[in-house]
Order: structure tokens, then C-alpha cells, then sequence
């Protein structure tokens, strides 16, 4: 088994945070925008997924939190049992007059279109993984971090 790296995007405004809704696993799922290919930086990547995925011309901020996806000890272990991998999640801000938003260049091939959610709802919604939501919603309401490296979610 290979650890890979990837990235995701933490874009917040007015409250609710940008997702990426897809089909994968057998359901409906919601997930933040990221990915990272073979020589980018972790900064590169971020800023070219969320051009692709969601049309957004982003610029990459502070790395807010590190977390880790090991298949083997989740839900999804039966398709994932030899993934891990560690994910960088970035803070991205975009200007309020991007009209590129939703004219992404490339989404996933699951991928459905994107979502806006409520951070005060995020407890209630499809978004993955379910661990990672403490973490967001306090960023995202309270602008408190209280740690960096999360753990192991899935």
C-alpha cells in the first residue's frame, strides 16, 4: 500500500461552506473540493481542483487542518481496504465578483455539481467524512482552531 497526498478546499461565506455533491460508494454524499496530481505542490493543487470543480479562480490561504484516510478502518473498507491517504485541508478565499463560479473545467467523474451548506447544519447533512465536522463548523462560525492534525476519519 502507497500513502498518497491530496488536498481540499475550505472555501466559508455568509456561513455556509462550498461542496462538491457526488454519487460514490452507493450514495449520495457531499465532500469539500480537492485532489492533487503527480508534481504539484500542495497550493498548486488546491487552486487548480476548485478551478476545475466548481469554476472558482481561488487563492490558497493557511493550511487549517491535516487529516488522514486509512480504508481499511471504515465504512468504505470493502472498495478502499489499501487506500490511505493524507489530506491537506486549505483555507481558499475567492473574490466576490468571480463569475466563473459554477463553469468548472474538469469534475470528477462522480461528481454531480457542488453545494452550498449551512455550517450550523452541517451535523444533518451527507457530508464526508462525518468527523471532520466539529472541526469545520467551529473554524467556520467561531474562527477557532484548536488543533491542526485530526486524525484518522473515514
Amino acid at each position: 500500500m502507497k500513502i498518497r497526498s491530496s488536498v481540499q478546499a475550505v472555501i466559508i461565506r455568509e456561513n455556509q461552506i462550498l461542496t462538491i455533491k457526488k454519487y460514490d460508494y452507493n450514495k449520495f454524499m457531499n465532500i469539500l473540493p480537492g485532489g492533487q496530481e503527480p508534481g504539484e505542490t500542495l497550493k498548486e493543487a488546491v487552486v487548480r481542483e476548485c478551478l476545475e470543480e466548481t469554476g472558482l479562480k481561488v487563492q490558497a490561504g493557511e493550511l487549517l487542518f491535516v487529516s488522514e484516510y486509512i480504508g481499511k478502518n471504515h465504512e468504505h473498507a470493502e472498495w478502499d481496504s489499501n487506500v490511505h491517504v493524507v489530506v491537506h485541508l486549505f483555507e481558499c478565499l475567492y473574490p466576490d465578483d468571480d463569475s466563473s463560479f459554477g463553469k468548472g473545467t474538469e469534475f470528477d467523474p462522480d461528481q454531480l455539481g457542488f453545494e452550498w451548506l449551512l455550517l450550523e447544519d452541517l451535523q444533518n447533512t451527507n457530508l464526508y467524512p462525518k468527523a471532520i465536522i466539529p472541526f469545520l463548523t467551529e473554524y467556520g462560525l467561531r474562527n477557532r482552531k484548536a488543533v491542526t492534525y485530526v486524525g484518522d476519519m473515514g
